[in-house]
């Protein structure tokens, strides 16, 4: 079965590329694009007809990037199941970014109100954030000054209840139609911003770190553990250090669960107030890359502070890792990664593509965890500046260890793992992906290894 999609006959691109990841990755719908004059969206086949609003692109064509086309505050909301759709959602009541309430169906023509392709667009493109400025110390787009953050939608992937809600549409229409199959994964990595303790770094370090013990009134046997790692590490011996041969447990723990960590490096230092790790080519870390490689786990980038816009800095950092492992004689391809920090702009998917690597998965805030995106799905992304459609997956980041315990203050209590676990029903329910990223660093204690547990299973 193969569908005719009419779009109103402007920004083609970009209708082009948010019905293919809607319709083909998402859903797994054949189709066409026609364009003409009409002022709605129009799905057809065999003689019926399903009518979607068309209000961002409308607006958009016009302004492009001008933040009058935002949508308007406060959401209207819809109560699904009053409009005769029984789609699968986190809440019956759902906002609405673009378009309006209300579904109305009889036997061979339909129409919804909602603005599917529109608001997809607006949330998977990021759009918002190349017309809101506000940025945090690290330039990065702060959650709270998000729609998903001011409507209460971080908790839920709301892109993706959309697409439910169409597919509903299109099922009361075809009812022969199938869809495509999704599977839910736990898709578990690492940063390892630090291999070993800083502390071990240099005497200076492991001075410092020592007098804190002291100045914090630790036990003596606490206290002295930064000079015995450091003594231990000019040896080369890591058995002790508190980072290091946490990526090895990080391992044996995700191995008992059934998942393989992407363990992601930073190459090179760009920023040494920020980068604040040790070489990639020292011969602990050389040896970790082994282990990690050897124990099929898999090896990304995470290229520095100052990479996040520079393709030639990206590129530099990419290469440059995969000049240590090959020298390493480890064969293994690298085909993704994150940004340090989480940085990221609307010029960062460029960057990514021009890397050749398969994706990035930065999209995340880190100062909130939740559905940046509005998706728990992995999707081709889309170049706002150029206008033109990327090659580069983005696989969006679910939670961040640093975002919940530090920057929302939860700490390593059972709030956290309620949090998540709200996060993970909520990617289960639409087969998914629920992206963890938790530090190697994160992990010094019992409580912070129980937590850790709990979450990967």
């Amino acid at each position: 079965m193969q569908f005719i999609v009419c779009f109103p006959d402007n920004c083609c691109e970009e209708r082009q590329w948010i019905s293919s990841v809607v319709l083909h990755e998402f859903l797994g719908i054949e189709y066409q694009i026609r364009y003409d004059q009409e002022d709605s969206v129009r799905i057809q086949c065999e003689g019926k007809s399903l009518k979607l609003a068309d209000v961002f692109f409308k607006m958009a064509h016009r302004r492009w990037m001008e933040p009058d086309t935002q949508p308007t505050v406060p959401l209207q909301q819809w109560t699904v199941s009053e409009s005769g759709l029984d789609p699968d959602l986190i809440d019956n009541t759902v906002p609405i970014i673009f378009g309006s309430a209300g579904f109305h169906f009889d036997r061979t023509n339909a129409s919804l109100g909602l603005d599917v392709f529109g608001s997809a667009f607006f949330m998977l493109s990021r759009y918002e954030e190349a017309v809101n400025m506000q940025r945090d110390q690290h330039d990065r787009f702060p959650a709270h000054a998000s729609l998903a953050f001011r409507e209460h939608l971080l908790r839920r992937p709301i892109i993706d209840e959309y697409v439910e809600i169409l597919w509903a549409a299109i099922k009361l229409l075809w009812p022969q139609i199938t869809r495509r199959v999704h599977r839910y994964q736990t898709i578990v990595s690492c940063d390892v911003d630090q291999p070993y303790h800083p502390a071990a770094k240099s005497f200076r370090r492991m001075a410092r770190a020592t007098l804190g013990s002291a100045v914090r009134n630790r036990p003596l046997t606490e206290m002295f553990k930064p000079a015995r790692n450091y003594l231990n590490s000019r040896r080369g011996d890591f058995q002790h250090d508190p980072y290091y041969f946490t990526v090895d447990w990080m391992m044996d723990r995700n191995e008992d669960a059934g998942n393989v960590v992407t363990f992601n490096f930073l190459p090179e230092v760009t920023d040494p107030a920020f980068d604040d790790t040790c070489a990639i080519t020292d011969p602990a870390v050389i040896a970790m890359l082994k282990r990690i490689h050897a124990r099929r786990h898999e090896i990304g980038l995470h290229p520095g502070y100052h990479t996040y816009q520079s393709i030639e800095k990206t590129l530099h950092g990419l290469n440059k890792l995969q000049e240590v492992l090959r020298c390493a004689g480890v064969e293994q391809s690298i085909t993704g990664g994150r940004n340090h920090f989480l940085r990221w702009s609307t010029k960062t998917p460029a960057v990514w593509d021009a890397t050749g690597l398969r994706y990035d998965s930065t999209l995340s805030y880190a100062d909130h965890i939740g559905f940046r995106c509005g998706t728990c799905r992995e999707y081709s992304m889309y170049d706002l500046h150029r206008r033109q459609p990327l090659r580069i997956k983005q696989r969006p980041l679910i939670c961040m260890d640093c975002s919940i315990i530090v920057y929302m203050g939860y700490g390593l209590t059972e709030k956290t793992l309620s949090e998540i676990g709200t996060l993970k029903s909520a990617t289960k329910k639409f087969h998914g992906n629920f992206t963890l990223l938790w530090h190697n660093s994160s992990l010094e204690g019992e409580r912070a290894r129980d937590l850790y547990c709990e979450i990967i299973k």
